[in-house]
């Protein structure tokens, strides 16, 4: 089922059986205020904040809200939720992908969360990002506040939003500051000139979202992910999705030699590569090549390989390498909350081997590999 973009039933855990009627105005909040904000924090006595098992906690959220971004953001995806759920209390069905099963785009902070082994008997931490908001996950116990390829680690554990996440506007410290007012906004057109009307709510970011979260997504039902053709390592244009990875993972995006080879005759962003190029068009390469052969026959979207393209404003049914629509990006490969595998994999990395006939994964664009 595709539901109107954004159109929220925000409100309490399943367990407390109530729910907040959303108004047909994008990701415009309708419904009882008291469903989602109380203004004193107490009713009969006890506090009215809860946590995502439901438990009451002492301390107040800002913005008055009841719950956290965890607790609204805690469930099983079906199809017809209309709050987008990126944790679970029991094991998300992942499939092989992730493509087929109740995970959405992002995948889930469930195996990182919940430190259970991941699909491919990973640690814990490399299964996802470690996120303190709420209390989610516990701090990395290796990499600690420094992601991997970073300039500059964070000054704290990650989280959410605000300055040492992800969504919302970094020049704050607080989640619910870093998003205040987005769940109000109308993002009816996705600019990103400001965090309501960025993709998902990532300052700055612009696409085109699939309605459900990418809820077992489709050649014609999926998120069109912003990319740039890039001619050179230090170009970082700031509103494709890779660029918001390289927020943290700068070495693995931009910067003098970091992606691209040193051979003087192969251009300044080209293969031999250093590390796995990203925001680069698979229509620079030959037109022999196998990147060209993305997709298979007809070179259909692939949504467990997902490439990104400099217009946004449809979704791509098919790869015509043509307009820059065949761009390489993070999440080709990555999942930005988690997966049931290492590294935050779509898929078994482990389980790739060239050379035996094998279809998916990295074969998606390396065709001639397997």
């Amino acid at each position: 089922m595709k539901l109107n973009k954004k159109w929220y039933h925000y409100g309490a855990l399943a367990s407390m059986g109530v729910l907040l009627l959303a108004a047909p105005a994008a990701a415009k909040v309708a419904g009882q205020c008291a469903i989602c904000h109380t203004m004193h924090n107490s009713q009969d006595g006890a506090p009215m904040a809860f946590d995502a098992a439901g438990a009451a906690q002492t301390a107040p959220n800002d913005v008055l809200l009841l719950r956290g971004c965890v607790a609204c953001h805690t469930g099983s995806n079906d199809g017809t939720n209309v709050i987008p759920y990126v944790s679970d209390t029991s094991a998300p069905t992942y499939g092989v992908d992730g493509t087929t099963g109740d995970t959405l785009a992002g995948g889930s902070f469930y195996w990182v969360a919940s430190r259970t082994a991941g699909a491919d008997g990973s640690l814990t931490d490399q299964t996802g990002h470690n996120v303190a908001t709420d209390g989610m996950a516990p701090q990395d116990a290796v990499l600690l506040n420094m992601p991997p390829g970073a300039l500059v680690g964070l000054t704290a554990q990650l989280r959410c939003a605000g300055a040492n996440g992800c969504h919302g506007d970094s020049a704050e410290t607080s989640d619910f500051a870093a998003i205040s007012g987005t769940h109000h906004a109308d993002d009816s057109t996705i600019d990103g000139s400001t965090t309501a009307t960025s993709f998902r709510f990532l300052l700055g970011v612009i696409g085109l979202e699939d309605p459900d979260w990418e809820y077992q997504p489709t050649v014609t039902a999926h998120n069109q992910y912003k990319g740039v053709d890039r001619t050179t390592d230090t170009t970082d244009q700031t509103d494709t999705i890779s660029s918001l990875c390289a927020r943290c993972h700068n070495d693995f995006h931009n910067g003098a030699g970091e992606v691209g080879g040193t051979n003087p005759t192969t251009g300044a962003f080209a293969s031999p590569w250093v590390r796995h190029p990203t925001d680069f068009d698979m229509a620079n390469t030959g037109g022999t090549s196998e990147y060209r052969s993305y997709g298979g026959a007809g070179n259909p979207y692939v949504v467990s390989a997902p490439v990104a393209s400099d217009d946004v404003s449809a979704v791509k049914n098919a790869i015509t390498f043509t307009g820059d629509d065949a761009i390489v990006t993070c999440i080709s490969c990555h999942r930005a909350h988690g997966s049931s595998y290492s590294d935050l994999l779509r898929w078994d990395y482990s389980a790739v081997s060239a050379g035996t006939g094998g279809s998916g994964a990295c074969f998606e664009c390396h065709t001639t590999k397997n």
